[in-house]
């Protein structure tokens, strides 16, 4: 139709006017909902990674919190434990710290000789031995009060070295203690009872400890429970050179060469010849040397007590003799004083009891006095119609 062919030229040039538009518009609107889906996209993702992040810190945080909760419980538990187990150390330095106030101190208007020493009473945890204690540390107390030395006295600290469970007593709070183990019951069955071999091994552990570590003076005197301070005791002890007392029933003779060279094969045949007949207590040694002696001691005391042929010949004092020739073995030896102190009994001779009360410092009431009522006195070990005797005393305190 002639009026159609007039159209489609114009059709043809209005077209791309129309459509291009169309096409720019439709193009746009896809780059913009591509935009927006990617705008979209990345939100999503980002809020993902967001939570995703506060969900690690959240975790992080838990664990951290969770983390500090267990280390505050573990630093609690650690606190909890070093209080228990430095509560007996701690009331021992205490004590020890009172004692030393409460005795006499050092001042500058004493003799540059003075040489204070310390208290070291070995002991077991047993009623036998606990009155005894408390009846040493009155007596010490008083000697040093009456010390004609006065603020100068060289006896200035105290230590009860108690070989028990390694627990308090109950009369800690009166006498300044140090507690350690003792040895246990099978290994008191190897040494066929024998109690006394604590006391070597008691010192042994002692000197590892801050209530060691805490004494002030160089030189310690190694006491018994049952031993009575008479008068103040001069420190005549220097280093290299202990003061101890002479044991007359423990003189080395050729029967004891063999024994002794079993335990000092160094010493020789002879070696027996260079033992002194001393013990570790009553001994004022300086705490160099005791540090030197005490495994020796301790060792050779051990293997005498579990050799059969020293145990019957040595007996009960075969820690004494343990003391004795560690100290021979070692080099160190002692100063010798006859009269350090008296060890009576109903047997005693004239000769040991002449001018009893000012001739010893000590008063050592190992032995039993036993006489029958018209005075006569009885044999050894045997119980008299008047008997005095610590032993009637095992479980329970004397009475007054």
């Amino acid at each position: 139709h002639p009026s159609a062919m007039r159209v489609g030229p114009v059709l043809l040039l209005v077209l791309p006017f129309v459509l291009v538009p169309l096409v720019r518009w439709s193009w746009a609107v896809k780059d913009a909902a591509n935009a927006t889906a990617a705008k979209q996209s990345i939100f999503e993702s980002s809020l993902r990674n967001a939570r995703l992040a506060a969900a690690r810190a959240l975790d992080v945080k838990q664990q951290a919190s969770d983390s500090s909760n267990k280390l505050q419980r573990e630093l609690e538990a650690v606190v909890q434990k070093r209080r228990l187990d430095g509560a007996l150390a701690n009331n021992s330095l205490k004590l020890l710290g009172a004692a030393v106030r409460k005795a006499p101190q050092a001042n500058s208007g004493c003799p540059a000789s003075r040489k204070p020493f310390h208290v070291l009473l070995t002991a077991t945890g047993q009623v036998y031995q606990q009155w005894q204690c408390r009846v040493m540390y009155y007596h010490w107390k008083k000697q040093r009060d009456a010390d004609p030395a006065g603020a100068c006295t060289e006896m200035t600290g105290f230590t009860r070295l108690v070989a028990n469970n390694g627990e308090p007593d109950g009369i800690e709070k009166e006498v300044p203690s140090a507690f350690v183990k003792e040895y246990s019951g099978r290994d008191l069955n190897r040494f066929m009872g024998y109690r006394v071999i604590n006391r070597p091994y008691s010192v042994v552990q002692f000197l590892k400890t801050a209530q060691y570590k805490a004494i002030k003076e160089d030189f310690l005197y190694i006491a018994e429970t049952d031993h009575i301070m008479m008068h103040p005791l001069p420190n005549k002890a220097e280093l290299g050179s202990p003061m101890a007392y002479v044991f007359g029933y423990m003189g080395p003779n050729p029967n004891h060469a063999k024994v002794i060279e079993t335990v000092w094969p160094e010493g020789g045949p002879s070696g027996y010849r260079g033992v002194q007949p001393i013990g570790p207590s009553p001994v004022v040694i300086h705490k160099s040397d005791l540090e030197r002696i005490a495994h020796p001691w301790h060792d050779i005391a051990v293997s005498l007590k579990t050799n059969r042929e020293a145990d019957s010949m040595l007996g009960w004092v075969i820690e004494m003799w343990g003391y004795s020739v560690a100290a021979a073995k070692i080099g160190l030896r002692h100063q010798e004083f006859p009269d350090f102190q008296v060890e009576p009994g109903g047997l005693s001779t004239a000769s040991q009891l002449r001018n009893f009360e000012t001739r010893y410092w000590l008063f050592h009431y190992t032995y039993q006095f036993e006489y029958m009522l018209d005075g006569t006195a009885c044999r050894p070990w045997t119980i008299g119609e008047y008997s005095l005797d610590k032993r009637h005393f095992s479980d329970v305190y004397p009475v007054p």
